[in-house]
């Protein structure tokens, strides 16, 4: 999904918190930072891949790549790798939780991070695309052995 739509409906989702549960103007933030800023992940993937640290490049790559990747077919995507989004997975949302067992701030994180999820895996049913691609990167990294990368 792209980054303005995660900005626009997290925005409607914190502001809904705000207002319907009253949570503090603090925590609505949390939840509205974290629902867009967890793709900081596809910029260092962007990072790695093109040794390029130029946000604007990697937006246009970024636009460019999942337009070619939607116009594939599903038979055509299962034959490339997927790419491994750190932050897009069971694994971090552990730690995730981990960290809100010692302090409670990070639930307005996971809330922001549970609604980006949410919008993600919404697009991948919609595109017909794997859901794991987002559930698991450990399982990603496992699935893309023996798999070229998807260059466009």
């Amino acid at each position: 999904m792209l980054p303005k739509i995660h900005i626009v409906l997290g925005g409607i989702f914190a502001l809904l918190m705000y207002f319907i549960f009253h949570i503090t103007f603090f925590q609505a933030s949390l939840i509205f930072l974290s629902s867009f800023l967890i793709d900081f992940d596809h910029y260092l993937y962007y990072i790695f891949i093109k040794k390029d640290f130029n946000l604007k490049n990697a937006h246009k790559w970024f636009v460019k790549k999942r337009y070619n990747w939607i116009a594939l077919s599903k038979e055509q995507r299962s034959k490339f790798k997927l790419p491994i989004f750190v932050f897009h997975g069971l694994e971090f949302f552990i730690i995730l939780l981990l960290f809100y067992f010692l302090n409670k701030i990070f639930l307005g994180i996971i809330m922001g991070i549970l609604f980006h999820m949410f919008l993600d895996f919404a697009e991948l049913y919609y595109f017909k695309m794997p859901l794991y691609s987002k559930f698991s990167q450990t399982y990603v990294h496992f699935k893309n052995k023996n798999k070229p990368e998807f260059n466009i």
